[in-house]
């Protein structure tokens, strides 16, 4: 019986395998775990704060953090899975300031009951972290300074993958690294000298860039066979920045991301929410990605659209659940008529198709619809449900 390992290859082959292939995100902390794999410093936000103000020894975090991937993703039957990197053992300890309150290198962060999340108390947008005279002094710093990572961030990674060994499970694993290309997260300031400075943006994507090649080749060497790039480039109305401007700075980054890849025998998967209909020539295939993730349909990537641009001809669709409206605000019901449709186009595509929500079980993802979700997959395929 085709394994995991096969039934990623025969997608990513656009070729039909014995079923759609299933992959998700499980954002850590989220609920979903907690009765899948308990309610412990790896599953719930509060415990683990409070583990590691207390000073949990880095191998017994490393050793949890690893068996709740595990637990979650074999539970659901999934075929491909991403573990992120992991703190070191010479993390920094925060300090516990009330019941729910920590400070962290002089930043306070407080217990989200909503969210189940330990969030900053003065939350920030990522645009506004730092001003254009650090980035100008961080350009003149640094050309491309490449550090190897260190070996034990890839520790829950290595764990995971031998307590999947052990139980016979063929997984592929997924890596994400970017390179300075999602636009969405760039300072007021960097949009305008993508006109006013162009030879600035240059020099800050090279900074950008060499390492991030770097930690790309160290990622497929430590098992990951599908590296996820790019980042978010555009919102609901179509791209942040000019297809011109796109051409012009990001596309030659993705494509020399995308090379360094297949040079190094790994996959391409551009990940990015938005509507990119815009820029469908150089964001699809110009840019030479073997796959495309975060498939916002609530921006107007559906499938029937996918399908009249022939973009599922030639790119594998690694979606396309709605995680910003099914998912978190209807029914289980209306997640099964969801999931069966998404499975019927997908199974129609030539190009291939990874069954994922179009972004991951993030905060508002409501547990009993992402088990409906899955319930209605297994159902579709003829597979056992899952354990109750």
């Amino acid at each position: 019986m085709p394994g995991s390992t096969e039934r990623i290859a025969r997608a990513f082959a656009h070729e039909l395998p014995d079923r759609t292939p299933l992959f998700e995100i499980f954002c850590k902390f989220h609920p979903i775990h907690w009765d899948i794999a308990g309610r412990n410093v790896a599953t719930d936000a509060v415990m683990y704060w409070d583990a590691l103000s207390d000073g949990i020894a880095w191998d017994e975090l490393i050793e949890a953090e690893a068996r709740a991937i595990f637990d979650v993703n074999r539970f659901f039957g999934v075929d491909m899975v991403r573990v992120g990197g992991n703190i070191g053992p010479g993390y920094a300890r925060p300090v516990k300031t009330g019941r729910w309150s920590w400070t962290l290198d002089g930043t306070g962060y407080l217990y989200n009951e909503r969210t189940a999340l330990v969030e900053p108390a003065e939350p920030m947008a990522d645009s506004a972290k730092v001003t254009e005279q650090e980035r100008r002094e961080e350009i003149e710093r640094c050309e491309g300074l490449i550090r190897p990572t260190p070996p034990e961030n890839f520790a829950v990674l290595h764990r995971v993958q031998e307590l999947a060994a052990e139980a016979g499970l063929d997984w592929v694993y997924m890596g994400e690294i970017g390179a300075g290309t999602g636009v969405a997260f760039y300072p007021p300031f960097m949009l305008m000298w993508l006109a006013t400075e162009p030879e600035l943006v240059d020099r800050w994507l090279y900074t950008q860039k060499i390492p991030a090649f770097a930690r790309t080749i160290e990622c497929i060497e430590h098992g990951c066979s599908v590296i996820a790039i790019g980042g978010d480039v555009s919102c609901d109305k179509g791209p942040f920045i000019s297809p011109a401007h796109y051409r012009r700075f990001i596309l030659p980054v993705i494509q020399e991301h995308v090379g360094v890849i297949h040079e190094h025998g790994a996959r391409a998967v551009y990940t990015a929410d938005g509507n990119h209909w815009d820029i469908k020539e150089d964001f699809f295939f110009n840019s030479g990605v073997d796959g495309y993730k975060e498939v916002d349909k609530a921006a107007g990537m559906t499938w029937p659209r996918l399908i009249e641009e022939g973009i599922d001809r030639r790119v594998c669709i690694i979606g396309n659940l709605d995680a910003r409206h099914t998912l978190c605000l209807g029914t289980p019901d209306d997640v099964r008529a969801e999931v069966i449709e998404c499975l019927t186009y997908g199974q129609q595509s030539p190009g291939g198709h990874i069954l994922h929500a179009s972004h991951s079980v993030h905060e508002d993802v409501k547990v009993e619809n992402y088990h409906a979700a899955v319930e209605a997959y297994r159902q579709f395929f003829g597979l056992e449900p899952l354990p109750r």
